[in-house]
Protein backbone atom coordinates (compact mmCIF):
# COMPACT_ATOMS: atom_id res chain seq x y z
CA UNK A 1 0.00 0.00 0.00
CA UNK A 2 1.76 3.20 -1.16
CA UNK A 3 0.11 6.35 1.08
CA UNK A 4 -0.51 9.36 -0.75
CA UNK A 5 -0.83 13.28 0.35
CA UNK A 6 -1.90 15.44 -2.49
CA UNK A 7 -1.11 19.42 -1.70
CA UNK A 8 -2.81 22.03 -3.11
CA UNK A 9 -5.81 24.23 -3.56
CA UNK A 10 -8.64 22.99 -6.31
CA UNK A 11 -6.60 24.52 -9.27
CA UNK A 12 -6.44 23.22 -12.91
CA UNK A 13 -2.91 21.96 -11.99
CA UNK A 14 -3.06 20.48 -9.00
CA UNK A 15 -6.57 18.16 -10.91
CA UNK A 16 -4.39 17.26 -13.59
CA UNK A 17 -1.73 15.92 -11.04
CA UNK A 18 -4.37 14.18 -9.12
CA UNK A 19 -5.99 13.07 -12.26
CA UNK A 20 -2.60 11.40 -13.63
CA UNK A 21 -1.54 10.37 -10.87
CA UNK A 22 -4.36 8.24 -9.58
CA UNK A 23 -5.02 6.60 -13.00
CA UNK A 24 -1.33 5.53 -13.24
CA UNK A 25 -1.14 3.80 -10.08
CA UNK A 26 -4.51 1.96 -10.63
CA UNK A 27 -3.49 1.02 -14.40
CA UNK A 28 -0.38 -0.43 -12.71
CA UNK A 29 -2.40 -2.09 -10.07
CA UNK A 30 -1.19 -0.67 -6.95
CA UNK A 31 -2.71 -0.27 -3.99
CA UNK A 32 -2.58 3.02 -2.73
CA UNK A 33 -4.61 5.21 -0.05
CA UNK A 34 -5.04 9.17 -0.98
CA UNK A 35 -5.39 11.96 1.27
CA UNK A 36 -5.90 15.68 0.20
CA UNK A 37 -4.67 18.04 1.83
CA UNK A 38 -6.30 21.78 1.31
CA UNK A 39 -5.42 23.42 4.68
CA UNK A 40 -1.93 26.39 4.44
CA UNK A 41 -1.48 25.34 8.01
CA UNK A 42 -1.18 21.92 7.44
CA UNK A 43 1.30 22.84 4.03
CA UNK A 44 4.00 24.87 7.05
CA UNK A 45 3.40 21.52 9.12
CA UNK A 46 4.48 19.13 6.63
CA UNK A 47 7.23 21.90 5.42
CA UNK A 48 5.58 22.02 2.04
CA UNK A 49 6.95 25.60 0.27
CA UNK A 50 5.21 25.08 -3.08
CA UNK A 51 2.11 23.62 -3.99
CA UNK A 52 1.16 21.17 -5.92
CA UNK A 53 2.90 18.91 -4.18
CA UNK A 54 2.98 14.80 -3.62
CA UNK A 55 4.28 13.15 -0.77
CA UNK A 56 4.96 9.27 -0.42
CA UNK A 57 4.60 7.46 2.61
CA UNK A 58 5.10 10.58 4.24
CA UNK A 59 8.84 11.10 3.55
CA UNK A 60 9.55 11.33 -0.42
CA UNK A 61 7.99 14.63 -0.97
CA UNK A 62 7.90 16.45 -4.92
CA UNK A 63 7.25 19.85 -5.52
CA UNK A 64 5.82 20.16 -8.58
CA UNK A 65 7.23 23.16 -10.92
CA UNK A 66 4.92 25.32 -12.39
CA UNK A 67 7.67 27.85 -14.61
CA UNK A 68 6.91 26.35 -17.69
CA UNK A 69 8.27 22.80 -16.83
CA UNK A 70 4.99 21.36 -14.96
CA UNK A 71 4.50 18.46 -17.54
CA UNK A 72 8.11 17.51 -17.00
CA UNK A 73 8.33 17.57 -13.05
CA UNK A 74 4.67 15.49 -13.04
CA UNK A 75 6.10 12.88 -15.52
CA UNK A 76 9.08 12.26 -13.24
CA UNK A 77 7.46 12.00 -10.29
CA UNK A 78 4.89 9.72 -11.46
CA UNK A 79 7.54 7.68 -12.87
CA UNK A 80 9.77 7.96 -9.32
CA UNK A 81 6.10 6.83 -7.40
CA UNK A 82 6.17 3.63 -9.95
CA UNK A 83 9.66 2.63 -9.74
CA UNK A 84 8.95 2.99 -5.59
CA UNK A 85 6.77 0.11 -6.51
CA UNK A 86 8.53 -1.63 -9.22
CA UNK A 87 6.40 -0.26 -11.95
CA UNK A 88 3.29 -2.72 -10.15
CA UNK A 89 1.88 -4.94 -13.14
CA UNK A 90 3.14 -2.76 -15.93
CA UNK A 91 4.27 -3.90 -18.49
CA UNK A 92 8.55 -3.46 -18.51
CA UNK A 93 10.01 -3.48 -22.27
CA UNK A 94 14.13 -4.15 -21.83
CA UNK A 95 15.73 -2.50 -24.52
CA UNK A 96 19.57 -3.32 -24.99
CA UNK A 97 21.63 -0.38 -27.23
CA UNK A 98 24.58 -0.58 -27.53
CA UNK A 99 24.63 3.04 -29.08
CA UNK A 100 24.56 1.14 -32.72
CA UNK A 101 21.89 2.09 -35.47
CA UNK A 102 20.57 -1.05 -35.15
CA UNK A 103 19.50 -0.56 -31.53
CA UNK A 104 18.49 2.67 -31.98
CA UNK A 105 16.13 0.99 -34.56
CA UNK A 106 14.94 -1.10 -31.53
CA UNK A 107 14.51 1.42 -29.96
CA UNK A 108 11.75 3.33 -31.83
CA UNK A 109 10.37 -0.27 -32.42
CA UNK A 110 9.83 -0.82 -28.67
CA UNK A 111 8.69 2.85 -28.16
CA UNK A 112 5.68 2.51 -30.34
CA UNK A 113 5.22 -0.79 -29.23
CA UNK A 114 5.17 0.42 -25.07
CA UNK A 115 2.20 2.99 -26.60
CA UNK A 116 0.25 0.12 -28.14
CA UNK A 117 0.64 -2.27 -24.93
CA UNK A 118 0.84 0.79 -22.32
CA UNK A 119 4.56 -0.44 -20.94
CA UNK A 120 7.71 1.14 -19.61
CA UNK A 121 10.73 1.77 -21.66
CA UNK A 122 13.71 0.14 -19.93
CA UNK A 123 16.80 1.49 -22.13
CA UNK A 124 19.34 -0.15 -21.10
CA UNK A 125 23.54 -0.37 -21.58
CA UNK A 126 25.86 -3.60 -20.40
CA UNK A 127 28.92 -1.61 -20.51
CA UNK A 128 31.52 -4.39 -20.79
CA UNK A 129 35.01 -2.85 -20.02
CA UNK A 130 38.21 -2.95 -21.88
CA UNK A 131 40.98 -4.11 -19.27
CA UNK A 132 44.30 -4.69 -19.09
CA UNK A 133 45.94 -7.54 -16.90
CA UNK A 134 48.32 -5.98 -14.50
CA UNK A 135 50.18 -8.93 -12.13
CA UNK A 136 47.10 -10.95 -12.94
CA UNK A 137 44.15 -8.29 -12.17
CA UNK A 138 41.89 -6.73 -14.68
CA UNK A 139 42.27 -2.67 -14.18
CA UNK A 140 39.36 -0.82 -15.60
CA UNK A 141 39.38 2.39 -17.25
CA UNK A 142 36.86 4.44 -14.98
CA UNK A 143 36.63 7.09 -17.98
CA UNK A 144 35.90 5.27 -20.48
CA UNK A 145 32.80 3.57 -18.04
CA UNK A 146 31.98 7.13 -17.65
CA UNK A 147 31.55 8.03 -20.86
CA UNK A 148 29.40 5.16 -21.93
CA UNK A 149 27.10 5.96 -18.97
CA UNK A 150 26.66 9.35 -20.44
CA UNK A 151 26.10 8.48 -23.73
CA UNK A 152 22.76 6.36 -21.77
CA UNK A 153 21.99 9.30 -19.34
CA UNK A 154 21.78 12.09 -22.45
CA UNK A 155 20.12 10.13 -24.56
CA UNK A 156 17.26 9.48 -21.53
CA UNK A 157 17.02 12.58 -21.14
CA UNK A 158 16.64 13.89 -24.44
CA UNK A 159 14.00 12.23 -25.44
CA UNK A 160 11.96 12.69 -21.79
CA UNK A 161 12.81 16.41 -22.72
CA UNK A 162 11.21 15.84 -26.30
CA UNK A 163 8.10 14.56 -24.85
CA UNK A 164 7.50 17.54 -21.91
CA UNK A 165 4.12 18.41 -24.35
CA UNK A 166 3.21 14.59 -24.99
CA UNK A 167 3.03 13.59 -21.29
CA UNK A 168 -0.64 11.70 -22.30
CA UNK A 169 0.21 9.47 -25.38
CA UNK A 170 3.96 8.93 -24.79
CA UNK A 171 5.44 6.00 -22.52
CA UNK A 172 7.70 6.66 -19.47
CA UNK A 173 11.41 5.68 -19.98
CA UNK A 174 14.23 4.37 -17.68
CA UNK A 175 17.42 4.43 -18.49
CA UNK A 176 19.73 1.19 -17.05
CA UNK A 177 23.05 1.40 -17.26
CA UNK A 178 25.24 -2.44 -15.79
CA UNK A 179 28.84 -3.15 -15.42
CA UNK A 180 29.15 -6.34 -16.97
CA UNK A 181 28.67 -9.62 -19.21
CA UNK A 182 26.02 -8.72 -21.75
CA UNK A 183 24.57 -12.19 -21.91
CA UNK A 184 24.75 -12.89 -18.01
CA UNK A 185 22.85 -9.87 -17.25
CA UNK A 186 20.38 -9.44 -19.90
CA UNK A 187 19.03 -13.04 -18.90
CA UNK A 188 18.74 -11.85 -15.58
CA UNK A 189 17.02 -9.05 -16.60
CA UNK A 190 14.44 -11.07 -17.86
CA UNK A 191 13.90 -13.52 -15.22
CA UNK A 192 11.77 -10.34 -13.66
CA UNK A 193 8.08 -10.07 -13.57
CA UNK A 194 6.11 -8.67 -16.81
CA UNK A 195 9.18 -8.26 -18.44
CA UNK A 196 9.93 -8.54 -22.63
CA UNK A 197 13.11 -7.45 -24.36
CA UNK A 198 13.39 -5.83 -27.80
CA UNK A 199 16.57 -5.95 -29.46
CA UNK A 200 18.10 -5.41 -32.96
CA UNK A 201 19.96 -8.10 -34.80
CA UNK A 202 22.82 -6.54 -35.40
CA UNK A 203 25.40 -4.06 -33.20
CA UNK A 204 28.17 -1.95 -33.54
CA UNK A 205 29.96 -1.94 -36.29
CA UNK A 206 27.23 -3.95 -38.24
CA UNK A 207 28.80 -6.84 -36.84
CA UNK A 208 26.15 -9.35 -37.75
CA UNK A 209 27.82 -12.76 -37.57
CA UNK A 210 29.31 -11.47 -34.00
CA UNK A 211 26.27 -10.10 -32.44
CA UNK A 212 23.37 -11.65 -33.96
CA UNK A 213 25.03 -15.53 -33.51
CA UNK A 214 26.18 -14.73 -30.39
CA UNK A 215 24.46 -12.43 -28.18
CA UNK A 216 20.57 -12.98 -29.70
CA UNK A 217 20.95 -16.66 -30.03
CA UNK A 218 22.11 -16.96 -26.63
CA UNK A 219 18.97 -14.67 -25.29
CA UNK A 220 16.91 -16.69 -28.20
CA UNK A 221 17.95 -19.88 -25.81
CA UNK A 222 18.42 -18.39 -22.33
CA UNK A 223 15.84 -15.13 -22.10
CA UNK A 224 12.80 -15.91 -19.32
CA UNK A 225 10.64 -13.57 -21.25
CA UNK A 226 9.27 -13.17 -24.44
CA UNK A 227 12.13 -11.81 -27.19
CA UNK A 228 11.38 -9.72 -30.30
CA UNK A 229 14.31 -9.48 -32.42
CA UNK A 230 14.36 -6.18 -34.88
CA UNK A 231 16.19 -6.35 -38.14
CA UNK A 232 18.24 -3.42 -39.39
CA UNK A 233 15.61 -2.29 -41.76
CA UNK A 234 12.62 -3.03 -40.15
CA UNK A 235 10.31 -0.56 -38.96
CA UNK A 236 7.29 -0.38 -36.49
CA UNK A 237 4.38 -0.96 -38.24
CA UNK A 238 0.62 -1.01 -36.70
CA UNK A 239 -0.11 -4.86 -36.80
CA UNK A 240 -2.75 -6.47 -38.76
CA UNK A 241 -2.19 -9.47 -37.38
CA UNK A 242 0.15 -11.84 -35.89
CA UNK A 243 1.78 -14.57 -37.30
CA UNK A 244 2.26 -17.32 -34.72
CA UNK A 245 4.28 -20.37 -36.15
CA UNK A 246 2.85 -23.56 -34.61
CA UNK A 247 4.26 -27.11 -34.12
CA UNK A 248 3.00 -29.16 -32.04
CA UNK A 249 -0.54 -27.57 -29.80
CA UNK A 250 0.32 -29.95 -26.88
CA UNK A 251 3.90 -28.25 -26.32
CA UNK A 252 3.25 -24.72 -27.39
CA UNK A 253 -0.17 -23.91 -26.10
CA UNK A 254 0.49 -21.38 -23.24
CA UNK A 255 2.73 -19.63 -26.14
CA UNK A 256 -0.30 -19.55 -28.63
CA UNK A 257 -2.33 -18.04 -25.74
CA UNK A 258 0.37 -15.55 -25.01
CA UNK A 259 0.59 -14.49 -28.70
CA UNK A 260 -3.74 -14.34 -28.38
CA UNK A 261 -3.27 -12.43 -25.48
CA UNK A 262 -0.63 -10.29 -27.28
CA UNK A 263 -3.43 -9.93 -30.59
CA UNK A 264 -6.04 -8.52 -28.11
CA UNK A 265 -3.32 -5.88 -26.86
CA UNK A 266 -2.92 -4.89 -30.29
CA UNK A 267 -6.13 -5.02 -31.07
CA UNK A 268 -5.04 -7.60 -34.21
CA UNK A 269 -6.06 -10.80 -35.74
CA UNK A 270 -3.79 -13.87 -35.18
CA UNK A 271 -2.94 -16.21 -37.57
CA UNK A 272 -1.62 -19.42 -36.79
CA UNK A 273 0.29 -21.48 -39.37
CA UNK A 274 1.52 -25.10 -39.53
CA UNK A 275 3.88 -27.21 -41.67
CA UNK A 276 2.94 -30.18 -42.36
CA UNK A 277 5.53 -32.95 -43.06
CA UNK A 278 4.17 -36.35 -44.56
CA UNK A 279 5.33 -38.32 -41.51
CA UNK A 280 4.18 -35.46 -38.72
CA UNK A 281 1.39 -36.41 -36.32
CA UNK A 282 -2.23 -34.89 -37.19
CA UNK A 283 -2.71 -31.01 -36.16
CA UNK A 284 -5.44 -30.99 -34.03
CA UNK A 285 -7.17 -28.06 -35.78
CA UNK A 286 -10.22 -28.22 -33.16
CA UNK A 287 -8.08 -28.22 -30.27
CA UNK A 288 -6.67 -24.95 -31.39
CA UNK A 289 -10.23 -23.63 -31.72
CA UNK A 290 -11.22 -24.37 -28.77
CA UNK A 291 -8.86 -23.25 -26.77
CA UNK A 292 -8.75 -19.81 -28.52
CA UNK A 293 -12.18 -19.33 -28.16
CA UNK A 294 -12.49 -20.67 -24.77
CA UNK A 295 -9.82 -17.75 -23.53
CA UNK A 296 -10.79 -14.91 -26.00
CA UNK A 297 -13.87 -15.52 -27.45
CA UNK A 298 -14.00 -12.16 -28.96
CA UNK A 299 -10.48 -12.53 -31.07
CA UNK A 300 -10.37 -12.88 -34.80
CA UNK A 301 -8.03 -15.64 -36.13
CA UNK A 302 -6.99 -17.50 -39.01
CA UNK A 303 -5.41 -21.20 -39.11
CA UNK A 304 -3.47 -22.39 -41.87
CA UNK A 305 -2.25 -25.76 -42.66
CA UNK A 306 0.75 -26.05 -45.05
CA UNK A 307 2.36 -29.23 -46.33
CA UNK A 308 5.89 -28.99 -47.12
CA UNK A 309 8.37 -31.20 -47.93
CA UNK A 310 11.60 -29.05 -46.79
CA UNK A 311 10.41 -26.63 -43.32
CA UNK A 312 13.24 -24.20 -44.17
CA UNK A 313 12.13 -23.14 -47.52
CA UNK A 314 9.28 -22.73 -46.49
CA UNK A 315 10.17 -20.68 -43.47
CA UNK A 316 12.45 -18.77 -46.13
CA UNK A 317 9.28 -18.34 -47.85
CA UNK A 318 7.24 -17.07 -45.09
CA UNK A 319 9.46 -14.49 -44.22
CA UNK A 320 9.97 -12.69 -47.27
CA UNK A 321 6.16 -11.81 -47.26
CA UNK A 322 6.37 -8.24 -47.00
CA UNK A 323 2.38 -8.46 -45.53
CA UNK A 324 3.69 -10.49 -42.54
CA UNK A 325 4.15 -7.30 -40.22
CA UNK A 326 5.35 -9.84 -37.32
CA UNK A 327 5.98 -13.79 -36.89
CA UNK A 328 6.26 -15.23 -33.63
CA UNK A 329 7.28 -19.15 -32.59
CA UNK A 330 8.39 -20.89 -29.46
CA UNK A 331 12.09 -22.33 -28.42
CA UNK A 332 9.56 -25.37 -28.25
CA UNK A 333 9.48 -25.94 -31.37
CA UNK A 334 12.54 -28.76 -32.75
CA UNK A 335 11.92 -28.84 -36.11
CA UNK A 336 11.29 -25.12 -37.06
CA UNK A 337 14.49 -24.12 -34.81
CA UNK A 338 16.57 -26.93 -35.91
CA UNK A 339 15.93 -25.74 -39.65
CA UNK A 340 16.25 -21.92 -38.67
CA UNK A 341 19.09 -21.61 -35.86
CA UNK A 342 21.43 -24.36 -36.65
CA UNK A 343 21.55 -23.28 -40.13
CA UNK A 344 23.80 -20.17 -41.25
CA UNK A 345 22.03 -18.38 -38.57
CA UNK A 346 23.28 -15.13 -40.07
CA UNK A 347 23.14 -16.03 -43.95
CA UNK A 348 19.94 -16.65 -43.26
CA UNK A 349 18.81 -13.47 -41.30
CA UNK A 350 20.77 -11.56 -43.68
CA UNK A 351 19.17 -12.76 -46.65
CA UNK A 352 15.56 -13.46 -45.62
CA UNK A 353 14.61 -12.07 -42.22
CA UNK A 354 12.94 -8.43 -43.21
CA UNK A 355 10.04 -9.19 -40.50
CA UNK A 356 9.80 -8.73 -36.50
CA UNK A 357 10.25 -12.24 -34.96
CA UNK A 358 9.06 -13.12 -31.42
CA UNK A 359 11.00 -15.65 -29.64
CA UNK A 360 9.10 -17.32 -26.73
CA UNK A 361 11.02 -19.64 -24.30
CA UNK A 362 9.50 -21.49 -22.29
CA UNK A 363 9.43 -19.47 -19.14
CA UNK A 364 7.52 -16.38 -21.59
CA UNK A 365 5.05 -14.60 -19.72
CA UNK A 366 4.04 -11.01 -19.64
CA UNK A 367 1.39 -8.21 -20.64
CA UNK A 368 -0.43 -8.38 -17.54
Amino acid sequence: MVDIKIYGTETPSYQLAKSKLTDSLEHAKIAYSLEEVHEISQFINDRVISVPAIKVNDKHLFELKTNGSYNQSLRETIQSILKMEQYGNLTKIVVPTDFSDASFNAYNYANYLAKQCEGILMLTHIYFPTSTDVNNFAMVNPEVEAIHRQKLESFVKSVNQDWIGTFVTEPIMEGVFKVGFPKAELVEMSKEKNTIMVMGTTGAGDLFKKIFGSLSLDLVENAHCPLFLVPPDAVYVKNNEVVYLSEDLKKDSLHLLYVGKLCKKLNCMLKLIHFRKDNDEPYNVSDAIGLLESYYPDLKYHIEINDTDNVFDSLTKLFENPNYQLLAMSTQHRNIFQSLFHRSVTEFAAQHVKTPLLVLSDYAEALE
